[in-house]
């Protein structure tokens, strides 16, 4: 770090009056030297100016004038007073700088001294409000023991009431996503061939149930569930979204009433069915349990809905939930 030869503060190295003699460094300010003044390469400073010993020029007109001693006398005095006026204005340069940074340090600390008076304004509105928060949460703390100390069981019916509440929404959202799927079905043994089209299958199995199908009215038609070489060469169902639920409700009755006309050839026969949520579909597979175990003789899907009747002319029963089972097929169920 360089520092000036003059005030001793540090000094950049762009624009800095460097002495030929000496090579100290000076700040132009402090020497009153103009900011953008070019120095000569040999510019010396005023102390080697001041050391520089002078030579005999008496052939100048002006030396020729004070040869005396009284002239070389007057000649040191003049080079005196020029001495202590640069010494004068390089000291006025540097009060003059000193001043201007002491101006701009005292701003810096009101600013200081301002931002700490927020702050501290800001902790006591903090600390207002955890006092607050602190007496609230005593309040609510003392009205939970009195309310237990009250109804020991108030909690336990707060817990059944919520349970409910979660189960009622659990529905809600589950009847909410089946009839999303009122326009699709699910085809089960379909024969798969691996350079299969879907979609001319699906028309294929329509025709043949006596139900004209294009492929315009198939949204989609895809295979789900694992392959068969995984799952023991059965063939995966097929998920199918038709354009309209007319025609699933056409392909449902015709598949009904022409069940020996969808087994294939040389193979199991083929299902159709509603396509069904993941939780109607497990519900329904154990009330189809329980019937076999009950000997019943109907259980069906309607638009997403499970029926479930013993038989002719007896009571039709529809379960939403696992807790149907045990009303409709008893406490054993």
């Amino acid at each position: 770090m360089v520092n000036c030869g003059a005030c001793g503060k540090f000094l950049a190295m762009n624009g800095a009056a460097t002495c030929a003699t000496c090579g100290v460094k000076f700040h132009r300010a402090c020497l009153a030297l103009p900011d953008k003044a070019k120095l000569n390469k040999d510019w010396e400073c005023p102390n080697c100016k001041k050391a520089t010993r002078r030579g005999d020029n008496s052939q100048t007109p002006v030396r020729g004038i004070y040869d005396s001693d009284d002239g070389g006398d007057m000649k040191s005095s003049a080079e005196d007073c020029a001495s202590i006026a640069g010494s004068a204005a390089q000291s006025g340069a540097v009060d003059q700088l000193s001043l201007s940074e002491m101006k701009v340090l005292r701003n810096e600390i009101l600013e200081c001294v301002k931002g700490m008076r927020e702050f501290r304004s800001e902790m006591e509105l903090l600390r207002a409000s955890f006092a607050s928060v602190c007496v609230r949460m005593d309040g609510i703390e003392q009205r939970l023991q009195a309310l237990e100390q009250r109804s020991p069981d108030l909690s336990d019916d707060r817990v059944a009431l919520l349970e409910q509440t979660i189960s009622g929404l659990k529905l809600e959202l589950n009847d909410r996503d089946q009839e999303a799927l009122l326009t699709d079905l699910e085809i089960g043994q379909m024969p798969e061939d691996k350079a299969e089209n879907a979609f001319h299958s699906v028309c294929v199995l329509a025709t043949r149930l006596g139900v004209p199908l294009e492929e315009r009215d198939v949204v989609y038609a895809e295979r789900v569930g694992a392959r068969p070489d995984e799952a023991g060469g059965r063939p995966r169902r097929m998920v199918v979204r038709l354009a309209r639920r007319s025609l699933r409700d056409e392909l449902l009755r015709a598949a009904r009433l022409r069940r020996t006309g969808l087994a294939a050839e040389a193979g199991p026969r083929i299902y159709i069915n509603e396509r069904l949520t993941r939780f109607n579909r497990q519900l329904f597979h154990r009330v189809r349990e329980e019937c076999r175990r009950l000997q019943w003789r109907y259980c069906w899907t309607r638009r997403g809905r499970i029926f479930a009747r013993q038989g002719e002319g007896r009571q039709v029963f529809q379960l939403r939930s696992e807790m149907d089972i045990p009303r409709v097929f008893g406490s054993d169920a």
